[in-house]
């Protein structure tokens, strides 16, 4: 790839870059990401023309390297990345009045909606996750780049990337099912690269209402509304998407005080609602968060 280009971001004084690496280490996003040292990489853009950022905190600025893209390329990537336009301190004004997630501001300061590349990327991570721990997602992923997914240079480092739709197409449902994935999910996996224009930009689906984007996705082969849902809250960046199907949510939501898992999802969706209306996606990403804190707390306990 082209020599790199090196630009800085100013963050917003409400962003926390070790919260966001820890968020996505833990995360299913893990396998397209590379340390190098304080640096973390990522490859960003469309699915078939991608480029790499580089980011490493220095003092109050983010350093900011990127290759085959300009440095403004590169700033709006960050940005998008680390959801850095979030005003994250009107959902903060929320939790400090709100019991299950009162704390949290302090707890987990900074942490914003760690985004995906594109609504495809998304929805190729969701499809996988369906119904499974984020270590065995993490392993299909794993032989999905390893077997179909190319890797794009930053000097040195190899970033990998996830395969195109052409890829996927080309592969088709038998070469992902000799990967591990469920019939279903190859098929799925398929439909969605083979309609991919149909998954649309990311900043459509922020414009239009929530159920308009949601309905729209879930036409997609193999697209639930967990999965809609999850690819708008991570593709789109969208800040209004409870999902309330989660069983990580449900279980948070139980273990917290709220309502029970066996409530119907209108019920919790009724509590995101009327606690964080606009930021369902920060509760949802804060409920998730504040799980796996207090499992690894019971853990070493």
């Amino acid at each position: 790839m082209a020599n790199s280009v090196r630009t800085a971001v100013g963050p917003p004084p409400l962003a926390s870059l070790s919260q966001q690496w820890e968020q996505l280490e833990r995360s299913s996003r893990s396998p397209v990401l590379v340390r190098d040292g304080e640096r973390r990489l990522r490859a960003w853009g469309p699915p078939e023309r991608p480029f790499v950022v580089g980011v490493e905190p220095d003092g109050g600025r983010w350093q900011v390297e990127g290759w085959g893209c300009t440095p403004a390329q590169a700033r709006r990537a960050v940005r998008e990345m680390f959801s850095l336009d979030n005003p994250l301190e009107q959902f903060y004004r929320r939790t400090r009045s709100e019991p299950l997630l009162q704390g949290t501001e302090s707890r987990f300061r900074g942490l914003r909606l760690p985004r995906d590349a594109s609504p495809y990327e998304a929805l190729l991570h969701s499809i996988i996750g369906q119904q499974l721990s984020v270590a065995s997602a993490n392993a299909l992923k794993q032989r999905l780049l390893e077997r179909y997914g190319q890797v794009v240079e930053a000097g040195r480092i190899e970033v990998p990337v996830v395969p195109s739709p052409r890829t996927l197409v080309a592969a088709g449902a038998t070469g992902l099912r000799s990967l591990g994935l469920s019939r279903a999910k190859s098929a799925a996996l398929v439909g969605v690269a083979f309609e991919e224009p149909r998954a649309r930009s990311a900043r459509w689906l922020c414009r239009v209402p929530l159920e308009t984007a949601r309905l729209h996705l879930e036409q997609l082969r193999g697209v639930g509304r967990w999965t809609a849902e999850n690819a708008l809250l991570r593709g789109a960046g969208r800040r209004d998407v409870f999902v309330a199907g989660d069983l990580g949510v449900r279980v948070a939501l139980e273990r917290f005080g709220g309502l029970s898992r066996c409530a119907p999802e209108e019920q919790a969706r009724e509590w995101a609602e009327r606690h964080y209306p606009g930021w369902g996606s920060y509760a949802t990403l804060y409920l998730w968060r504040k799980l796996v804190a207090e499992n690894a707390s019971d853990e070493a306990g």
